[in-house]
């Protein structure tokens, strides 16, 4: 029986005290009633039964009679159980076979399939229902679990609108929600689906890297739930995970909770972990062994629900997906594609074994902008452009280095400085962006930066980074001759995005990463293990947002790491032309899943709701 710690249930309640009236309530059982808040909290109220103790309406709700302690506390009832008062009892607190009751009672559509629990969304308005991440949070545990549940309903939008059906991915659900079987579905409380409830025509079939796993069940696997538990006391608070079968303190434990990728900062936390946990030998941890985490490194997805990092992250989501507009282009008509390839000229990027990132990231630029250009109706741009071969593709695997690449702005900039290469592009892709938006909508602008990884060397596969929200906002302005030399910069020196700027720009980036993303998988191309789209680095202690987006003005823009060339497999799987061309192809479907009609946003090997 899963318990949450006092003070997180305490606040998770104390945030709804004092709301407005709740936006449903249902009757559950005799004298028992469910209630979703007007913050989207779902509780009990229970009547007491007559001579009952706190310890038995304990047990009878939460299958732990010793939870009375914390139902008293939650409700401000001293120890003696007093039969007038009513009882409000935390869903996270709730035994799983009254969880289930009390959806159903919400939802009565609400059914389980094989394939996983289908939800209708109820609550919200005409404009907006209920978040994927309140969504992912009632029925796994984990809000962080919305992206898995997104990619497997045809790219849904991190909103939802009342009336549609959402898939919650089987391998994903608590015990409550868990099919179990026709014969005993038939004496479960939840109802045979409705007449009128879409059904589901297509089964999950993909995302992976582990040889024979269909593709998309290791994205739903990569986000099930963290089951950390909370220690608020003492000089460092932290959380615990306790170690399963085969996993490692390094990738399951600090490349996933702490979002650290770069082989140093990894290292360093491990080396941290091993201090505060008083570990003896990392290679020989048992499973089971319960790893203390500090709060403090934690991701803020993976704090408590009121931590206000994870609060700040949630309202931003949030706000974000309200601001986003649904977008569509058949064909990529209208569609303007600024295509960036990371770094280049003296600035090799990162190199391995005589493999530069700037020559193989500017071939799958090159390649994509061919795609592009001869099957869709895009108009494409390049940032760069080597000055001796321009863009033509070589009939190679391994490729020449270069480093005669010029940034095209007014005149051309040979790239000679990285820093001021990189802010010539953001530069320019502004300049190019204000003259699109004269012929096209902004949101049919999109800018993408390509790039390799040099990451710890057991992670494999494509990553992106979106501009989040408070990185962005601000004024910024660069001076000097080498700037004010291009017309680009003549034109608009100053840059601003305000709050609405920016949560506009999160939402409208994070969707455009998340198709490319899930493209990667789609086609079989490996994806980086945990939390594939984030909203910003974190390197040497330090979070922030790639300068090519962080003062970009193309709403829709995105950083994308299309492999880890510190990986062995990555490395020498980028040398050849045929994954080349499968990463253009990939990064190609995904920008045309952004701007796909509805109906047609779903990729092969997703789950498609019909009606939607």
């Amino acid at each position: 029986m899963r318990r949450l710690s006092l003070f997180l249930v305490i606040a998770l309640l104390s945030a709804t005290a004092g709301a407005a009236s709740p936006r449903l309530k249902a009757s559950v059982d005799t004298g028992v009633e469910a209630v979703i808040t007007s913050e989207l909290q779902i509780e009990l109220v229970v009547r007491p039964k007559p001579a009952e103790a706190w310890s038995t309406l304990a047990l009878r709700t939460t299958g732990d009679g010793a939870n009375w302690k914390v139902l008293s506390e939650i409700n401000g009832i001293g120890p003696k159980l007093p039969r007038d008062r009513k009882v409000r009892v935390p869903f996270g607190l709730v035994k799983p076979k009254l969880q289930r009751a009390t959806m159903v009672a919400l939802f009565p559509h609400d059914h389980a399939t094989e394939t996983g629990w289908l939800h209708r969304v109820t609550t919200g308005n005409t404009v907006e229902g209920e978040p994927l991440w309140k969504i992912a949070e009632w029925f796994t545990g984990d809000g962080a679990n919305y992206a898995s549940i997104r990619a497997v309903n045809g790219r849904q939008q991190l909103s939802t609108r009342p009336g549609e059906v959402i898939l919650v991915p089987a391998r994903l659900l608590t015990e409550a929600f868990r099919w179990s079987g026709p014969a005993k579905a038939a004496k479960a409380e939840v109802p045979a689906p409705a007449e009128d409830d879409p059904p589901v025509t297509q089964v999950e079939s993909s995302i992976s890297a582990a040889p024979g796993e269909p593709v998309h069940l290791a994205v739903a696997r990569q986000f099930e739930p963290a089951s950390l538990r909370y220690v608020r006391s003492g000089e460092r608070p932290y959380a615990t995970y306790r170690l399963k079968k085969g996993e490692a303190l390094y990738s399951s434990v600090v490349i996933r909770f702490t979002g650290r990728i770069f082989a140093k900062d990894v290292n360093d936390v491990v080396e941290q972990l091993v201090a505060f946990n008083g570990i003896g030998d990392v290679s020989k941890l048992p499973v089971g062994y319960d790893v203390r985490i500090p709060m403090d490194l934690l991701l803020p997805e993976y704090r408590p629900v009121d931590d206000p990092r994870r609060v700040d992250m949630e309202r931003a989501r949030r706000e974000s997906a309200k601001l986003t507009p649904q977008v569509e282009a058949k064909n990529l008509e209208g569609v303007h594609v600024i295509l960036d390839a990371g770094h280049g000229g003296r600035d090799v990027g990162t190199e391995h074994n005589g493999i530069w990132e700037s020559s193989y990231v500017y071939d799958v630029v090159c390649r994509l902008k061919k795609r592009l250009e001869e099957t869709s109706g895009a108009k494409v741009y390049v940032t760069t452009r080597s000055a001796a071969s321009g863009c033509k593709i070589p009939d190679r695997d391994k490729l020449k280095n270069l480093t005669d690449h010029q940034v095209m702005t007014t005149p051309v900039y040979p790239l000679e400085d990285s820093v001021v290469g990189v802010n010539l592009r953001w530069y320019l892709s502004n300049s190019i962006f204000r003259k699109a938006s004269k012929a096209s909508r902004p949101e049919k602008v999109v800018f993408l930066s390509i790039h390799a990884d040099s990451l710890h060397p057991s992670i494999r596969g494509s990553m992106a980074y979106v501009p989040g929200q408070r990185f962005v906002k601000g004024t910024f302005q660069k001076s000097g001759a080498v700037y004010l030399a291009r017309a680009e910069v003549k034109e608009s020196p100053v840059v601003t995005h305000s709050e609405e700027d920016a949560l506009y720009a999160e939402g409208l980036s994070t969707e455009l990463a998340e198709s490319i993303i899930g493209a990667f998988g789609d086609a079989g191309l490996a994806v980086h293990p945990f939390n594939p789209v984030r909203d910003n680095v974190v390197r040497n202690g330090r979070e922030w947002v790639p300068a090519v987006i962080r003062y970009n003005k193309v709403p829709t823009r995105v950083l994308l790491e299309i492999c880890n060339i510190g990986n062995a497999d990555d490395r020498t799987l980028i040398q050849t032309r045929k994954n080349r061309e499968e990463i253009a192809a990939a990064i190609h479907q995904g920008i045309v899943a952004h701007f796909g009609a509805k109906g047609e946003r779903a990729t092969p090997g997703s789950i498609t709701v019909a009606g939607r």
